[in-house]
């Protein structure tokens, strides 16, 4: 037979006060809490990956792998550039959008996730549910371009479509791409009529152009200046709302008369839903912080790219929201879906 304490317990054994039971709970639930925070604290200790979801050497490509190089530096750890590209865009976006939510896996995305919900019947994610903006990093405007010998300006571009309807044709650097999108808008904004032919890419859609197979194209300028400033291809017009200030003598479709015909391309950095908000805010700061350089910056407007330094990740998902609803409208407009 066991011995008695006087607490009524078996000699021997230790008895557990109620209150130091609660008191283990409550240590235990701090740190529980207290577990994230702390890895926000050191965040980052390992490398981190940037998914591109397009091919290696195009202009999103480039941009991503400047800021990855940088922005490695600011935090410590190197950024390594992953290309995944498919499906204009969305194959590396979703890739991105089911990555473990802590860091270490990071989107440079592009205005391709804002088209995409209203192009596709399908996706294998939800843009606004599964992918929390971290920073709008930057711009690059839309150039209407033509061969050397063709149309001097928008309004002789129009002239020449309205004056034999349905015979001249443009190249897009995809089926349903935001470059196709903007042309057909744009051709209902003149009201002219031209018929499309899509292709895999900025530069196979460039080089159609320079065969002369197409009267125009509306094209990103990161993908096009060194074509322009060789001569090798002509700008006729800027597709955004203002002139750019890298490009301050090319006019805007606006100038002759056409309105509302922005085609301004963007690229912005996501992280998967439910990362930390501690880590999206340090990566947020940190990459202002590296966009504010002004030799970064320099090498950017080398891209033809506006810089954005100040953004947070509140203004980037309303200006994320902002744009699915715009080329939703710009959609319905046009009419087009994928073949």
């Amino acid at each position: 037979m066991n011995q008695m304490s006087s607490w009524g317990t078996p000699a021997g054994s230790v008895h557990r006060h109620p209150c130091l039971h609660l008191c283990c709970m409550f240590i235990s639930f701090v740190i529980l809490c207290a577990a994230p925070a702390l890895t926000a604290a050191a965040y980052p200790e390992r490398p981190i990956t940037m998914i591109v979801p397009f091919a290696p050497g195009g202009p999103t490509d480039v941009f991503a792998r400047i800021l990855a190089k940088h922005l490695g530096q600011e935090l410590g750890q190197p950024i390594t550039v992953v290309n995944r590209a498919g499906a204009a865009g969305n194959v590396g976006t979703a890739i991105a959008a089911r990555a473990a939510p802590d860091g270490y896996t990071v989107l440079f995305g592009t205005a391709s996730i804002a088209v995409a919900p209203s192009v596709y019947t399908t996706l294998s994610y939800d843009a606004l549910k599964d992918l929390q903006p971290v920073a709008l990093v930057g711009s690059c405007p839309a150039l209407v371009v033509v061969a050397p010998d063709g149309p001097a300006s928008i309004k002789e571009l129009v002239a020449m479509l309205k004056s034999q309807p349905g015979k001249y044709s443009y190249a897009a650097s995809g089926y349903a791409s935001a470059t196709h999108l903007v042309t057909e808008f744009f051709n209902r904004k003149a009201g002219v009529v031209a018929f499309v032919v899509p292709y895999t890419g900025s530069a196979p859609a460039n080089q159609g152009m320079i065969s002369k197979l197409h009267l125009y194209t509306f094209v990103t300028a990161s993908s096009v200046m060194g074509l322009i400033n060789s001569g090798t291809l002509k700008v006729i017009g800027i597709a955004s709302e203002r002139r750019s200030s890298i490009l301050p003598d090319v006019p805007t479709i606006a100038e002759a008369g056409i309105l509302g015909v922005d085609a301004s391309t963007w690229n912005m950095l996501f992280v998967p839903a439910q990362t930390p908000v501690e880590i999206t805010r340090k990566l947020n700061s940190a990459t202002n912080k590296v966009l504010a350089d002004p030799q970064v910056v320099k090498m950017l407007r080398g891209l033809v790219i506006d810089v954005t330094s100040d953004s947070t990740p509140a203004s980037s998902a309303a200006y994320m929201q902002s744009e699915i609803k715009r080329w939703a409208d710009i959609v319905k407009i046009t009419g087009v879906k994928p073949e």
